[in-house]
């Protein structure tokens, strides 16, 4: 590879990663380059506004140019390719059943499952659908939609009695904000006696949600506590993997409320 070439995507990655300011200086001890070889990426950068100058403290960021790259590269991926890898590492990580989620209508589609060592038979398979409150992986995908739809959700679907399982409006509107508070969400038993799920959203490239992955384990398999906040923890993370994958960039983009 080109020299030249690879020190400015590496330049690239120093700000991408940081998420912030930096002097030349700065930079140029983080890539262990000289100031004037880091000056003239800048200066072509610049330019091009990859990356943008701010001229009273004299720091360099990230560029609008930059956005629509990004946009354009995310169209291009598809969802279940990007996910594969990350609901392996995921199942690898947990020892669980992993699944990729999507909304259509009032329900949650699983259009990917990647079985654990030990996973449950009758839990889910592929193209399965339950309504959005089912589980803490579609709850994940209920709490993230506008508030129009989840008042429209809860007149349609939860103040009937085909609602399953039955839970209260008023207690689903406040999980649905400690989901949207927390990141996550965890369910216990909501379909599957003996049970945990939990779930984290995915955003792209626009922020909006594009899917949630999560899994479902035995409470017999959970020791303590400390346990499910592992598990938890790593739903979580790979998660926000996948977004970075499909082009969500938070510090770009504001997550729907």
């Amino acid at each position: 590879m080109i020299q030249s070439l690879l020190r400015s995507m590496e330049l690239l990655e120093v700000l991408k990663e940081k998420n912030r300011s930096f002097t030349i200086a700065e930079l140029a001890d983080t890539m262990n380059l000289p100031p004037s070889t880091v000056h003239r990426i800048l200066q072509t950068f610049c330019e091009k506004k990859y990356v943008i100058r701010d001229e009273r403290s004299h720091t360099y960021r990230l560029g609008p140019a930059l956005i629509p790259l990004g946009k354009a590269a995310s169209k291009g991926i598809r969802l279940q390719d990007a996910a594969k890898p990350i609901l392996a590492s995921l199942s690898q990580k947990t020892g669980e059943d992993v699944y990729l989620m999507i909304p259509v209508g009032n329900k949650g589609l699983v259009i990917e499952k990647f079985d654990g060592p030990s996973h449950l038979k009758v839990v889910e398979a592929f193209g399965y659908e339950m309504h959005l409150h089912c589980g803490a992986i579609r709850k994940v995908l209920l709490a993230y939609q506008s508030p129009n739809f989840i008042d429209e959700y809860m007149k349609n679907i939860i103040m009937q009695d085909k609602a399953f399982p039955y839970v209260r409006p008023a207690d689903l509107y406040a999980e649905l904000d400690r989901i949207r508070t927390d990141g996550y969400a965890i369910s216990r038993g909501d379909y599957v006696a003996d049970a945990i799920g939990i779930g984290a959203p995915v955003f792209n490239a626009e922020g909006e949600l594009a899917c949630s992955i999560g899994i479902i384990t035995p409470e017999i398999r959970l020791s303590d506590e400390n346990s499910l906040d592992t598990l938890s923890g790593y739903v979580k993370s790979f998660a926000a993997e996948l977004s970075t994958d499909l082009g969500y960039l938070p510090h770009l983009n504001i997550i729907p409320k």
